[in-house]
């Protein structure tokens, strides 16, 4: 290992400082609003690209007495979330300032926006680089009260409503993830003692030691409480009104990275138990399959593309449990590979819906059908989304799923194989449905005529999206196109990922 006292401590440290002085700063001259955070978000992404060099060529950064700890894993996760960070900010410039010429905020407000937005980037960062039990789940938390007041930001009774919503079953639910960790760490105690019983690593050098009763509650207060964060069925009530509510590029952090925080520390807690508790395992998959095919059938239901985009995120966090809970190293492996891909596709599809708000006034498919003024580059990269995460080839969205279907094929399991596959059909259909509306449809094909004030008044002018915008949607799109066209861009540090994780259970 290697003792890195500044690297892992700057890269949540940085976005801490830039939110902080957005706060401060911006009294005095709001004008200026989203400077420091986007300067944090970028030198967070370039430390996390840094991590990701040194862990590719073989090292494991430890900091702060072993409190930090940063494998394939964590570095992954960390370019997850610096890269999803760093585009929502530099897309936040333009849309917001553009919610402010359309009264839906007030310049004076901007301030607390971007702090909020560097103060979340840092949660999640140390989230996925902490070793400790307690802190994981403190910072999870913190993820949570961060951007809770991202979900009120426009401080309407439906935004008040959702953020509730999601303060209070998050809190509830990661009350349990709590339970669970000190439940590992009282029985981790007695084969390691005080201090080191808190480290993960630690704890999963001793996991066939504890109590088989002991390990049974734990876990299962980890699967409700990290479930919750991560939307997993049943506990999914929240994601579909906060991810609507929120504005577009806080939905974009909400679904491209902040469920796969919760993923994170299920896949880092959960599995030094697997070669023990297979049963357990198995749980995750069928969890998995009802979270997938649950969330795509609620998804078809929707008029609001931001709520089915977000039933959507639901669906595809299934994806991602069934891979963690099929506990190979090819389960691994797609699972991650998957939360990845995932993180970039839905990070840029909830992008495209702020593209549309910026142009079109709104997100519902009703309203959008027939109408002409929505920006091209929008409707690509939407395409590309939609067919990357239904999982066509050669995009990124397959490789990934394909990996999930032979693993879970490979373990015996044909039915949770079925039930992948058929969702992902459902998935593909459902928002390729969705885009031919919005985008190609016209005016004549659904029968209605082509009169009021929006047919008749020209483009809204905000149709040419801001270089900020559209540049940051073509990026996220174009990375996932050549993800998909040249897999091993990626696929050494997820298979470094999932080495994480089998090597956790040797010790």
């Amino acid at each position: 290992m290697t003792n890195n006292s500044i690297l892992p401590w700057l890269i949540f440290l940085i976005p801490a400082l830039a939110s902080a002085a957005e706060a401060i700063s911006g009294r005095k001259r709001p004008e200026q609003s989203g400077l420091y955070a986007g300067i944090g978000a970028t030198l967070t992404f370039v430390l996390a690209l840094i991590m990701g060099w040194q862990v590719w060529h073989g090292a494991k950064l430890v900091a702060w007495n072993g409190q930090l700890y940063v494998d394939g894993l964590g570095a992954l996760m960390a370019v997850v979330v610096s890269t999803v960070g760093l585009g929502a900010t530099i897309f936040s410039y333009r849309y917001m300032r553009h919610e402010v010429k359309v009264g839906k905020t007030t310049r004076e407000r901007l301030p607390l926006y971007f702090s909020l937005i560097a103060l979340f980037i840092s949660t999640m960062v140390w989230a996925v680089i902490t070793n400790n039990l307690i802190m994981l789940f403190v910072v999870v938390e913190a993820t949570t009260l961060a951007s809770a007041l991202l979900v009120t930001f426009y401080w309407k009774r439906e935004s008040l409503e959702a953020g509730y919503k999601y303060l209070l079953l998050c809190t509830i639910g990661i009350t349990f993830a709590l339970l669970g960790c000190v439940l590992i760490y009282a029985a981790a105690t007695p084969h390691i003692g005080g201090h080191d019983a808190m480290l993960i690593t630690a704890a999963a050098t001793v996991a066939s030691k504890f109590p088989r009763e002991l390990t049974l509650l734990a876990m299962g207060f980890l699967v409700v409480g990290f479930g919750t964060k991560a939307g997993l069925v049943p506990f999914h009530a929240w994601l579909p009104d906060a991810h609507s509510q929120s504005p577009s590029p806080v939905s974009a952090l909400l679904s491209g990275v902040s469920i796969k925080v919760a993923a994170y520390a299920m896949a880092r807690v959960m599995t030094i138990f697997y070669p023990q508790y297979s049963g357990v395992a198995l749980l995750l998959v069928m969890i998995g399959a009802v979270t997938m095919l649950a969330g795509i059938m609620f998804a078809f239901a929707q008029d609001d593309l931001k709520r089915m985009l977000a039933f959507s995120s639901v669906s595809q966090i299934g994806y991602v449990v069934m891979g963690l809970g099929i506990g190979t190293y090819l389960g691994f492996f797609g699972a991650l590979y998957h939360l990845f891909n995932h993180a970039l596709l839905k990070g840029m599809l909830f992008l495209c819906t702020g593209a549309l708000l910026y142009t079109s006034g709104t997100t519902y498919i009703s309203s959008l059908r027939g109408k002409e003024n929505k920006n091209v580059l929008t409707a690509i990269c939407f395409f590309i989304g939609a067919l990357a995460i239904g999982g066509l080839p050669p995009l990124n969205g397959f490789w990934s799923k394909f990996t999930i279907f032979i693993a879970a094929a490979q373990a015996g399991l044909w039915w949770a194989t079925g039930i992948a596959v058929f969702t992902s059909l459902l998935t593909l259909a459902c928002l390729v449905r969705a885009g031919y509306l919005v985008f190609l449809e016209r005016d004549d094909e659904h029968g209605e005529p082509d009169t009021g004030e929006c047919a008749s008044a020209p483009a809204n002018p905000g149709f040419r999206l801001p270089l900020s915008m559209a540049g940051t949607m073509v990026l996220l799109a174009g990375i996932s196109v050549g993800l998909g066209l040249y897999p091993p861009a990626i696929s050494k540090l997820v298979e470094l990922a999932a080495q994480s994780i089998m090597c956790a259970w040797g010790g």
